[in-house]
């Protein structure tokens, strides 16, 4: 396994991992512009909802989210590849924070640390 053929599936596994954490930032900012739907409700709305700019902008990242996983999948070990997911974790509350001025707290702050000293034993010792 030469570095070359670990960098490509690595650069397109945090793509992928943006793209999804921004799929759900654009589905935030959606909905704040629709406003509150309850799970009853949503079903009568949801073609509003769906075709609304930022929530189908958000669904095609996703779309282009899940064609690149397939292709980070088909070279790495789930067990390996799946914990890079929760880095789209830290970067929702990035957005949060940085695009929806919601507040960040210590227990914000811990977690993210947390999901990063995760990612990094598994990068490290996750192949032995």
């Amino acid at each position: 396994m030469t570095i070359s053929s670990e960098v490509r599936p690595l650069v397109v596994a945090l793509v992928s991992i943006l793209l999804g954490a921004t799929g759900q930032f654009l589905f935030r900012l959606g909905m704040l512009q629709y406003g509150k739907v309850t799970l009853t409700g949503i079903w009568s709305q949801l073609g509003s909802i769906i075709f609304s700019p930022a929530i189908f902008v958000g669904f095609m990242c996703f779309g282009v989210s899940s064609i690149l996983w397939l292709v980070v999948i088909s070279r790495w070990e789930l067990s390996y590849a799946y914990p890079l997911v929760s880095l789209g974790y830290v970067i929702a509350i990035l957005y949060g924070v940085l695009l929806l001025h919601e507040t960040l707290t210590m227990p914000k702050i811990i977690g993210c640390v947390l999901i990063l000293a995760g990612i990094s034993v598994l990068g490290i010792w996750g192949s032995w």
